[in-house]
């Protein structure tokens, strides 16, 4: 299958989308939709001092990965080591994570932590697929294993998505709308 974009071979498919994209295509497109929800989340203010949460797995080496490139020319901006230290905690979570999140939350009538305002995190990935992000770590040299999908709703949110692809965004999206209100 070709690029969407451009001639050339496609590696990720978006069926939430309908597009097809070639290496290059993916990975500007991973790093826009990753700074675009840094952007609507806020920004890195002038001296903010980050924590990136520790993710020993693709999602973690993803993170650094992308951080390490936005954040190459920026010097105001200080890592800490201790979250009670950092203005802004980064997540690995990606767009999977957060609808899991979302519908197993429901699920358990546990609504209230949907609403926490969540103030002072930022997960860039929480609008990408967990596969993006897995061949995006790959892409950077990621040699670990495979995502797998365990627990029942992580079965059911992948069975239903697979029907209707834009379930993941749309629980995100809920998510999103519910912090709104809560302000």
């Amino acid at each position: 299958m070709k690029c969407s974009r451009c001639s050339r071979e496609a590696v990720v498919i978006q069926p939430y989308s309908g597009l097809s994209l070639c290496e290059l295509h993916a990975a500007a497109d991973i790093t826009a939709k990753a700074k675009k929800e840094i952007r609507h989340r806020g920004g890195f203010p002038t001296g903010s001092r980050l924590f990136v949460e520790e993710d020993r797995t693709f999602r973690g080496f993803a993170l650094r990965i992308f951080l390490a490139d936005m954040l190459s020319a920026r010097t105001d901006l200080l890592f800490v080591k201790d979250p009670k230290d950092a203005d802004l905690i980064l997540e690995p979570a990606t767009l999977d994570d957060t609808a899991l999140f979302v519908l197993e939350s429901v699920c358990a009538g546990t609504q209230d932590r949907l609403i926490d305002s969540g103030k002072g995190r930022i997960a860039p990935f929480s609008v990408i697929p967990t596969d993006e992000v897995f061949w995006y770590a790959q892409r950077h040299g990621y040699q670990g294993p495979e995502p797998k999908i365990s627990g029942n709703a992580a079965e059911f949110l992948a069975g239903f998505t697979a029907e209707h692809p834009g379930t993941r965004y749309a629980l995100k999206n809920i998510r999103d709308a519910l912090k709104l209100e809560d302000k």
